[in-house]
């Protein structure tokens, strides 16, 4: 064992090696002292241990690893529009350009041109918002569940929140609305049942200690058979009777665009003038990851003195990619929100696009498909038990199991759905630029395993 310590070399010496001449040194340093106690660790175990030579290119290797990306695009065919784990909504290049020039320049994002002097970082977007939803006042935090902590936190600090046992939902990665509540110091008053909440549950809840009813919108799930709930228009009513605050948290919230009869529209929740209204950036509006609200002028300012907003508060990129969102909706443009693009497409766009990418895969030797009908899904917790017709490609390989072509595929970065047996290719989120890139993928892998 002392005879194969002995080789290990020292890690000033690697230091000193030509080839890294140019790298960082304190990160080199720690890649070669790690590397080093593995090989140790490898001769105490009786494992020879490599050459100087192979021990430096390991290093340098390591060291290139360490500086590469691990992120990469991919190809969305799963047929699901806002995918969590794919960076759910994308973003399109047409609004990129448009806000390129801001952020490689100095900009007035909180300078008043006017004034000389330090502006509010969120006028920009609030003119936009109060002109699509005809409110008041709005702020943009950084997502929705920290929109639903500042406002409790502002509002409701010691004091009742009002919500039915039926929207106590929990959100992404395990975080539940209970524990936001909790966390931002509200007391949570939960009423009704499971199934069933009725207004004079609410009625009866209030007291002194109230200080808001709050609504969570049902987006990441649906209850059916004996169910009950109050519509927020009711609950709007009754706050506002006992000089509560009523405020909507509606998760994804959406604008207009997307096919649907079971998602409140924004626009009909901002007709009843509510006091707050919350909902995410990066769902169904098709924008940045945000947390979008709006409401009342004098409930805005108090959110705005609220010092926690400076822990919360969204960076330059999500103001200027949120704004270049809100005004392609207030000019009609919906083709330049992609995931609006997506819903939007007619049964014929769906079928042509299948047809074009059949024509690319119809003869690599190997390979059987065909176009069939599918469903695709919103996605991100939004439009549960909602699906909206597609089309796309069904194959399999010859040679090569279905789990294992699906392993290979995914590998060079398509993301597919496995269905009895074979692979699905739902196009409705694939982009025609993508076809020829899924062709190579499964002639790379016909010429791998097509012998």
């Amino acid at each position: 064992m002392r005879e194969l310590l002995s080789k290990l070399p020292k890690t000033d010496k690697i230091l000193k090696e030509k080839i890294f001449s140019y790298h960082n040194m304190l990160l080199l340093k720690k890649i070669t002292q790690s590397h080093i106690e593995k090989l140790r660790q490898d001769a105490i175990n009786g494992i020879q241990i490599p050459c100087y030579e192979a021990i430096v290119n390991e290093i340098a290797l390591i060291y290139k690893d360490t500086l590469s990306s691990n992120l990469r695009t991919l190809i969305n065919a799963t047929g699901v529009i806002t995918q969590t784990n794919l960076g759910r909504s994308i973003f399109s290049r047409e609004l990129l350009e448009e806000i390129t020039p801001l952020l490689c320049e100095y900009n007035n994002l909180e300078y008043d041109l006017q004034k000389g002097q330090r502006g509010e970082r969120y006028q920009h977007i609030s003119k936009l918002i109060s002109a699509i939803f005809d409110c008041e006042d709005s702020i943009v935090v950084n997502n929705n569940a920290s929109a639903v902590l500042l406002i409790v936190n502002t509002f409701a600090k010691e004091k009742e929140v009002i919500i039915s046992r039926g929207e106590l939902i929990e959100i992404g990665g395990s975080f539940r609305i209970p524990e936001v509540i909790s966390s931002a110091g509200g007391i949570l008053k939960e009423i009704g049942s499971t199934n069933k909440t009725h207004l004079i549950d609410y009625k009866n809840a209030i007291c002194e200690e109230s200080s808001m009813i709050i609504k969570i919108h049902q987006s990441n799930f649906k209850q059916i058979g004996f169910t009950q709930q109050i519509e927020f228009e009711e609950l709007s009513k009754l706050a506002k009777d006992h000089n509560l605050i009523d405020y909507y948290d509606v998760g994804s919230g959406y604008i207009n665009g997307i096919p649907t009869k079971n998602e409140p529209s924004l626009i009909d929740i901002s007709k009843n003038k509510p006091s707050l209204v919350s909902f995410s950036g990066d769902k169904l509006l098709g924008g940045p990851q945000a947390g979008i609200i709006f409401g009342k002028k004098d409930l805005i300012d108090k959110l705005k003195k609220n010092h926690l907003l400076r822990a919360l508060r969204v960076d330059k990129f999500t103001i200027f990619a949120l704004e270049a969102t809100l005004r392609a909706y207030l000019q009609n443009n919906l083709k330049a929100i992609p995931t609006i693009a997506m819903f939007k497409q007619s049964k014929e766009e769906l079928i042509n696009k299948s047809q074009t990418l059949l024509e690319l895969l119809k003869d690599i030797s190997n390979l059987q498909c065909r176009i069939i009908s599918l469903f695709s899904k919103a996605g991100a917790g939004s439009l549960p038990q909602e699906e909206f017709p597609s089309y796309g490609i069904a194959l399999h390989h010859r040679n090569i199991k279905t789990q294992t072509l699906n392993e290979e595929i995914r590998q060079k970065g398509l993301v597919a759905r496995v269905q009895n047996d074979e692979i699905l290719l739902d196009v409705r989120c694939i982009s025609p630029t993508a076809f020829k890139k899924i062709q190579n993928i499964f002639l790379q892998i016909d010429s791998e395993y097509g012998k």
